[in-house]
């Protein structure tokens, strides 16, 4: 059974423009991530058009607490603060 992970960012965190800049960025990096180990997916349309949410889909259920690490360890890395949400 694949799981999704939403992430919904904290708007308050900077000027919305350079926000949405700092999470396409992240999404890309989150896209290359599930691609290179074949984890889950992340649409790079969704990625592109990105404000201030982005949805990782068919994540592996065997993988699903290391991609919630990974995420939320690079979130702080890029220092962007959001909720991430398994569904």
């Amino acid at each position: 059974m694949s799981r999704s992970l939403v992430i919904n960012f904290n708007i308050d965190q900077a000027e919305l423009y350079g926000l949405i800049h700092r999470v396409r960025n992240f999404g890309e990096d989150v896209y290359r991530f599930l691609r290179t180990n074949g984890w889950g997916e992340i649409d790079i349309g969704e990625v592109d058009a990105a404000t201030t949410q982005l949805i990782m889909r068919d994540i592996k259920h065997s993988k699903l607490r290391r991609v919630t690490a990974w995420v939320e360890e690079e979130m702080r890395r890029q220092h962007l603060l959001g909720e991430v949400e398994v569904r």
